[in-house]
């Protein structure tokens, strides 16, 4: 899978989404964020670097450089220096203005004491400062009071009127700031030394414009694209949709998208995204995707397991029923299901039941009529004991469970890699069979190397199998040291004690519930023979009517616990081990018909 991100003009959107819908490829998935988005927090980043590097570009050339010596300094601390001197610099600015006003206000005062006026308020000789004009000093006739003027042009008068009766004539006295003159002028001195100071500050990173330049440069072929893409999604001018693509189907979307103004981004996902899966199984086999559908489902990011599910499935099935009889009821089932339009289903039951037809052969048994027993075509032998003796059928479950348990942790290695706890469990299984075939079978091991048996042979092949078990024993409990089961995290030995333990019982465990094929398989042939003792009772009509219903029934009940059983071996037993599992499917927005 490709993931694909899709942008284009909202005046188009409609038309796009048609093209997509017709071309039936795209699987859809939330469009991320802005805000979310790491690709947009990084148009984000690159768009506020560049108007960072213009701002400070600007503050540097504001001062007549000194000097074009190249300055030490990355960019990131360039803007943060220079930044904290622009801040001080506007600040001391701005504190200029200020003073610079106040000195205005109080120069045609004077230099007067702050504290002497503020002792006369509330005597007879409270001061009242007052801003006149020629016509207000007049008409007032300001000059009976007692007063003072502090300064007079042409058109003014600013003068201090003293005593409670001139603070009643109809004036509007002046405000003053509560400082001297003196201190203000100071203040003004010391702020314009500090902003030279900024200034010198500023002069010595001038010879950083180079390298500002540099960078600009460096961003100039990005800066439109991502200022239009940024423009775009703040005005909501434009439309994305995101979702995942086959990889062989890019051609064909590309094809479909040529005639708009769109930008198709393809790229493989993240590592343990949210992938959509799409199974690519021969005929054969893709029926069984079913199952794995409706149990486990599985990870875009593990391999397609759908060849194991099947030939286990049809392995444990086949057991389950252990009858020819209703293998061919099963292959009944299959073609019945692939007629009414399930044909997923249907391949599994028609593969499952030739299958089972062929096992029930091997097992002598058919609608729990077992050749050689009961009048059924006596003479004749089975070529297994699996249906006429219980206890063969019983064992060979176990050897079942064996090799099965085998097989899931080879399969995990398959999966995961052999530096895990599964390439100890393989070792460990291999043992126990090897063991296990010495002390049982040694003459059917024999017989496959060595032509003329003898007891000297055999005895020789049983030691080479019972060491040889001892030495993948030993290997694999050592390999579980070394790759345990991270249960525990980091904490190695509490790890390597579990995966000990839960090695050795675990294989016991889910090589005994192995058990549960001999006991459907047994228990489907009782009900069955118990079927044909009583239709038997009755006349050749009524016989054929109950056998036909009675047969019918206990196929449905094996047909359960086939599905049932069989599945919990494959995903719990068999699966736990090596599949992980999902269930997020490939589905493509496509148009279903006409609207």
């Amino acid at each position: 899978m490709l993931k694909a991100t899709l942008i284009g003009r909202r005046s188009e959107s409609e038309e796009v989404l048609n093209v997509v819908m017709d071309a039936g490829l795209l699987h859809i998935a939330p469009f991320p964020l802005l805000e979310a988005h790491d690709e947009s927090i990084a148009i984000h980043c690159r768009l506020e670097e560049a108007s960072n590097l213009r701002r400070v570009r600007s503050a540097l050339l504001s001062v007549s450089a000194s000097s074009s010596t190249p300055v030490e300094i990355s960019l990131k601390d360039l803007i943060d220096k220079v930044d904290a001197i622009s801040a001080r610099r506007l600040s001391l600015q701005e504190r200029l203005i200020s003073l610079d006003a106040t000195i205005e206000t109080l120069r045609p005062w004077g230099d007067f004491d702050v504290e002497a006026v503020d002792a006369l308020q509330g005597t007879a000789a409270e001061p009242t400062f007052a801003r006149l004009t020629g016509n207000d000093w007049k008409t007032h006739k300001v000059a009976q009071y007692p007063h003072g003027v502090s300064h007079r042009n042409e058109d003014e008068v600013w003068v201090v009127l003293f005593g409670p009766e001139a603070a009643k004539l109809p004036i509007a006295p002046t405000l003053l700031p509560r400082v001297r003159l003196r201190d203000v002028k100071r203040s003004r001195r010391e702020a314009r030394a500090g902003l030279l100071a900024t200034e010198r500050s500023l002069r010595e990173l001038a010879g950083a414009v180079e390298l500002i330049d540099g960078r600009l440069a460096d961003l100039s072929d990005q800066l439109q694209v991502l200022e239009a893409i940024d423009e775009g999604l703040t005005d909501d001018t434009l439309f994305g949709v995101c979702g995942y693509l086959p990889a062989e189907n890019q051609l064909d979307l590309q094809r479909d998208l040529a005639s708009f103004g769109v930008v198709l981004r393809l790229e493989d996902p993240q590592r343990e995204s949210s992938v959509p899966v799409k199974l690519r199984n021969k005929l054969t086999i893709s029926g069984f995707e079913a199952i794995v559908r409706s149990f486990s489902g599985i990870s875009y990011w593990e391999k397609d397991f759908t060849p194991v599910v099947g030939p286990l499935f049809m392995v444990f099935g086949a057991l389950c029923l252990l009858d020819g009889g209703y293998g061919l009821l099963l292959l009944i089932t299959g073609l019945w299901l692939k007629r009414r339009g399930n044909a997923d289903f249907g391949n599994v039951f028609t593969i499952t039941g030739i299958f089972s037809i062929f096992v029930g052969m091997l097992a002598g048994q058919y609608f729990g009529l077992i050749v050689g027993q009961d009048d059924f075509l006596p003479g004749h032998h089975p070529p297994t004991m699996l249906a006429a003796d219980p206890m063969a059928s019983f064992i060979f479950s176990l050897v079942v469970g064996m090799l099965g348990m085998t097989w899931s942790y080879a399969t995990a290695i398959w999966q995961r890699g052999w530096r895990t706890n599964a390439t100890g469990s393989l070792l460990f299984a291999l043992g126990v069979v090897s063991t296990v075939a010495a002390s049982t079978s040694p003459e059917q091991v024999a017989s496959l190397f060595i032509r003329s048996q003898s007891p000297t042979g055999v005895e020789m092949v049983a030691q080479i199998l019972t060491y040889l078990g001892y030495g993948l024993l030993g290997a694999g409990g050592m390999a579980w040291c070394v790759f345990p089961e991270r249960v525990f995290g980091d904490a190695h030995v509490p790890n390597v004690a579990w995966t000990l333990y839960s090695g050795v019982t675990g294989f016991g465990q889910d090589t005994m519930s192995h058990m549960r094929l001999f006991g459907i398989a047994l228990s489907g042939s009782i009900m069955a023979m118990v079927v044909n003792q009583i239709s038997a009772l009755f006349p050749t009509i009524v016989t054929i009517l109950i056998a036909v219903v009675g047969h019918f029934f206990v196929y449905l009940l094996a047909l359960l616990s086939l599905y049932i059983h069989t599945n919990r071996l494959i995903f719990l037993e068999f699966g736990s081990k090596c599949f992980d599992g999902g269930q997020h499917w490939y589905s493509p927005l496509r148009r279903e018909g006409k609207v």
